[in-house]
């Protein structure tokens, strides 16, 4: 026999799922965000469902985190890389594919763009039975194996974009601070001035337009000096300050930005010629190449 207590329960439970039901169907915007692959995701989703839009974009790039963090045990990069010299590993489609797509960065790139840190031979896709090696053993300080931090957060943005596109939503911004894509028209996203890299400010250089299709990725010196490593050397990449490319890929825009700040303009926008990307380069010297269009501030 059920109490007063637990009828008004169910009741309170019913009547929250009512109203949680009823926004997700109302026409207006709604902007979740949540902390994912280390840093701050924002999602806003305009039009019909906006609510569950956003959540379900939240969502797919949290089950993408699980897939790509090496650092988690369960992870398939992690597994690949305990499997290192010993064994192939079935993965599932997502991870096939982002290292099917950094494979062809590398290669574009002449090396400059590498997601197993200076041994891109030991990188082997079977394609027909979707199996990854890693012919390289992992070591004990995991210097060695896979390592998805240039791309693997495009592929989940470029990821949550494909399914909200699939469910007919028209207007939407997936934020990941370096890696961002649109769908819709008339979105504005600024650039940080890399003359600010610890100071705490958030001073901009410029305002970008991104229109239906875009998606950006910037990388450069900013809280962390130095992250960016030439994988051809094992040195630091210096021969730019800040580079924001803007390609139809946010997975692609991600490891272009990473290669070009390795390679540096000239070499760089070779590079983007191939994949018919745009930039804005600040090399080391504060010189500012610019086919994108930026309003400098």
């Amino acid at each position: 026999m059920r109490t007063p207590l637990g009828i008004a329960t169910i009741f309170l439970l019913l009547v929250w799922l009512m109203i949680e039901s009823y926004q997700s169907c109302l026409p207006f915007p709604a902007e979740r965000t949540a902390m994912v692959m280390g840093t701050t995701v924002r999602v806003k989703v305009n039009g019909w469902g906006a609510p569950h839009w956003a959540n379900r974009a939240l969502f797919e790039i949290k089950r993408l985190e699980k897939l790509f963090n090496k650092y988690d045990p369960a992870s398939e990069i992690s597994l690949i890389n305990k499997l290192g010299g010993r064994a192939p590993l079935q993965v599932s489609t997502d991870t096939f594919d982002v290292l099917t797509l950094a494979q062809a960065v590398n290669r574009a790139s002449g090396g400059a763009f590498d997601v197993t840190l200076g041994h891109p031979g030991s990188l082997i896709l079977d394609e027909k039975n979707r199996k990854v090696e890693l012919r390289t053993r992992n070591t004990e300080h995991g210097t060695q194996g896979i390592d998805l931090g240039g791309i693997g957060k495009g592929f989940a943005v470029e990821s949550a974009r494909r399914l909200l596109l699939k469910k007919g939503v028209k207007s939407a911004i997936i934020d990941a601070h370096s890696s961002i894509a649109v769908i819709g028209d008339g979105w504005r996203v600024g650039i940080r001035d890399p003359r600010y890299p610890v100071s705490g400010t958030r001073e901009l250089i410029g305002v970008v337009a991104l229109n239906d299709g875009d998606a950006l990725s910037t990388s450069g010196q900013y809280e962390q000096p130095g992250h960016i490593v030439d994988p051809r050397s094992g040195r630091p990449a210096d021969r730019c300050l800040s580079v924001t490319v803007v390609a139809k890929d946010a997975a692609l825009a991600d490891a272009l930005s990473t290669a070009v700040f390795v390679l540096g303009p000239v070499d760089g926008l070779k590079l983007l010629q191939k994949f018919r990307a745009k930039s804005f380069i600040i090399d080391r010297n504060g010189t500012i190449n610019d086919n994108l269009g930026v309003k400098l501030r």
